[in-house]
């Protein structure tokens, strides 16, 4: 849900921060340059920054990462995986392991090319595409679960 509540300034309050849309700032955005040491991710991270117009100051705010960790993630240091996950999450990325080919299990190998030359993707994105289902699956199940228990506490007590 999109904040109606169009500040200049993101608080956690407003939902997640790739779903909230700030107010149009009339000053020239910097481009955001980076070196070709970093990582992969670490280039990923201030690339969308760049694209969705997210500030450091928005990032902190929602990811709970310190602005000069962020900024430092250029140069000097590289990132811990908890902060890059909560990073990459706050820009509505998740980070998800994808195994290699070679070390799927021989039964789900050939399903899984087939599968990802249907959907016209790569092996990776048919895997994270599965694991992201089956992750929702799961929460689902959970959340039915719960509601179950309550229904079953509340006929209890009549």
């Amino acid at each position: 849900m999109i904040s109606s509540n169009r500040t200049e300034t993101y608080e956690r309050t407003f939902g997640p921060l790739h779903l909230w849309q700030p107010k149009k700032r009339h000053r020239r955005l910097r481009a955001v340059t980076i070196p070709e040491s970093a990582p992969s991710l670490v280039k990923l991270v201030f690339g969308e920054m760049a694209r969705q117009g997210r500030r450091y100051d928005d990032i902190e705010t929602a990811s709970g990462v310190r602005r000069a960790s962020i900024k430092a993630w250029r140069r000097k240091n590289k990132p811990g995986l908890e902060s890059l996950e909560a990073v990459l999450n706050v820009l509505g990325f998740d980070l998800i392991p994808v195994p290699a080919f070679a070390v799927l299990p021989t039964e789900i190998a050939p399903d899984l090319a087939t599968l990802s030359s249907k959907l016209e993707t790569t092996m990776p994105e048919a895997w994270a595409a599965i694991v992201s289902f089956a992750a929702s699956q799961q929460l689902a199940r959970e959340a039915a679960a719960q509601k179950l228990a309550a229904i079953d506490a509340a006929q209890a007590l009549h």
